[in-house]
Formats: structure tokens, sequence, C-alpha cells
């Protein structure tokens, strides 16, 4: 009999540990990962192909049966952090500068053009004929209209700045020290500064969706700012959990925001931005650097594992 009893606690036991599990993941449902990809910094996702950004470049995987991750090109860069892919094209953020490769063949990727700077890159975008890159000296703008003869356009700044992404010719910098800084870039030749938006500090990675802008700080969580007037951005909600309000990377769709904090994956339900609400988490990650959301799936790059590959729960999908 006591035999019985103890084997029904190790069931019970059991079944409470598997539904707070299930319960912490919510929403989130592990797919795959590929260490193939080495330590993660960034990753991009077009057309079904994931590219990691890694210690030695760019890890080129093909993504389309998600269940298995494959591994089909790499870019020799060296350390690379930030990376943009575009119509064909790769835009890799290396730590001495921007070099552009084409990826039609992926086996073969075909090195275009390279521009070596004075600063340390860390993350791009491109709009145009335009790369806007931020680095540890602010934000450098390059001319990439002939790939094989990059040139410079115009450099702001002079602090550490993480992330970058552009609207309508304003540029949103996300800088570590002072926050996201706004910058009048309608003339990439003469970008002017517009304003630092307060209680940003620690601005770590930035993402656009209509009129909201997405703001992972270290340090202090998330931040969701309001872009409808593009000069005057104002803040709108916040999100931060008990894990120091880490939040290296962010994705959002209006709907959903997915954040990569560096201990856990988490996604946060922003269909209120006023009033953001986590509906799932994953812990099991170690430096969560970035994240991408595509087709349901959520891909991210980490220390750790690499590439890995989250999905919706059915039910969660639209």
């Amino acid at each position: 009999m006591r035999k019985i009893h103890f084997l029904l606690l190790i069931i019970n036991l059991i079944v409470i540990f598997c539904c707070a599990a299930d319960s912490n993941q919510g929403i989130l449902s592990l797919v795959s990962y590929s260490k193939k990809a080495g330590v993660g910094y960034r990753v991009y996702v077009e057309d079904g192909y994931a590219y990691i950004t890694n210690n030695k470049g760019v890890v080129i995987f093909d993504v389309r049966q998600p269940e298995h991750p494959r591994k089909v090109g790499e870019i020799r860069a060296g350390v690379t952090f930030g990376i943009y892919v575009d119509n064909g094209l790769v835009y890799a953020a290396s730590s001495s500068g921007l070099v552009i490769v084409d990826v039609n063949d992926l086996k073969n990727p075909v090195k275009l053009g390279e521009y070596i700077g004075k600063e340390e890159t860390l993350c791009i975008h491109v709009d145009g004929k335009y790369a806007y890159i931020s680095s540890n000296r602010g934000l450098e703008i390059l001319d990439i209209s002939d790939p094989g003869k990059v040139s410079p356009v115009a450099h702001y700044g002079d602090k550490w700045a993480e992330g970058v992404t552009v609207v309508e010719g304003i540029a949103y910098l996300a800088c570590h020290g002072t926050g996201i800084q706004v910058i009048d870039a309608t003339d990439p030749a003469s970008p002017q500064k517009i304003t630092t938006v307060a209680d940003t500090e620690g601005a770590w990675d930035v993402h656009v969706h209509g009129d909201f802008l997405y703001a992972g700080c270290h340090g202090r969580g998330i931040k969701i700012l309001n872009i409808s007037d593009r000069k005057s951005p104002r803040i709108i909600g916040s999100f931060r959990d008990d894990d120091r309000g880490e939040a290296l990377g962010v994705w959002g769709d209006g709907k959903r925001l997915y954040v990569a904090d560096n201990y856990n994956i988490e996604v946060l339900d922003v269909s209120d931005p006023a009033n953001p609400r986590e509906v799932g988490e994953y812990k099991k990650v170690v430096g969560a650097h970035d994240i991408f959301f595509d087709g349901n799936y959520i891909y991210v790059a980490e220390a750790k594992k690499g590439l890995i590959i989250f999905e919706l729960k059915q039910d969660q999908r639209h």
C-alpha cells in the first residue's frame, strides 16, 4: 500500500511540474535549435531562410522546415553584429564596417563590396540607397546605391549606439547611455538631432510597426512609444518583469511583442499598448540576444544554442 501511495505522489508531482512548465511557456512551443550558428548575436529571416550573425560572420539556415533547420551557407566577415537582408543582398555590419554580399546562390555567396570604417558597427537598417549603421561612435550613414563603391555620407554623434531603425527619414537611435535619440535624416547628408526621449536610458534595440515603436532597454525593460508624430514620440506603455528588466532584442506587430531578454524569451500582449501583459515565457536560454517573428515562428539568436526556433500554439496564430 505504501508503494502505491508513493507512486501516486510521484505521478501527482510530475503532473504538477508539467502543468507548471506548460503554464510558464504560455503560448510558446519550442520547435528546434542548431548550435551550428555558433554564438548568435542577431537574426534576420527572409523567404524561408534565417541569417544569424556570430564571431565569424553570418551563418545561413534553410528554415522552411522549422523542425529541421539546415545550414546552407556562410559569409566570412569577422565578428559581426548587425544584419539586414533585402532583395537577395545581405548587409552585414562587421566589427570593422559594412560587407555587402549577393546570396542569390546561397551555397556560394558573392561579396559585392565593403566599407571599412573607424568605428565598431553594431546594427544596420537599410532604406532605399542608404544604410544607417549604429556604432560605438553614434550613427553612420552610407550610400550603398553601388554596392561595389560604398561611400560615407554623414556621421552623427559620438556616443555608443546599439540599435537603429528609420521611418520616413527619421532615425531612431538606441543609445545605451542616454536613451532613444530622434534624428532628422530626411537629408541624409546632414542629420540633425530632434530630441532624446526621456525615460529610455539603457535603450538597446528598437523595432517599429505602424505608429508604434518598441524599445528594449537594458535594465529598464520594455517601452512602447507612439510615433504617429514621427518627430515627437511619446511613451504610452511599459513593461518590466522580475529579472532586472533585461531586453536585448524586440520585435512587435501591434498585437504581440516578442522579447529576447538575455535570460528568457517573452511574449507580451500589446493589443492595448498602454497595458502590456505577459502571455508566454521560456526560461531555458543563455544569452538570448535578438529575436525575429515570421510566419507564426519565432527565431532567436542565442549564445549557447545558436539558433532557436519557437512556434505559437495553434489557437494563438491569428
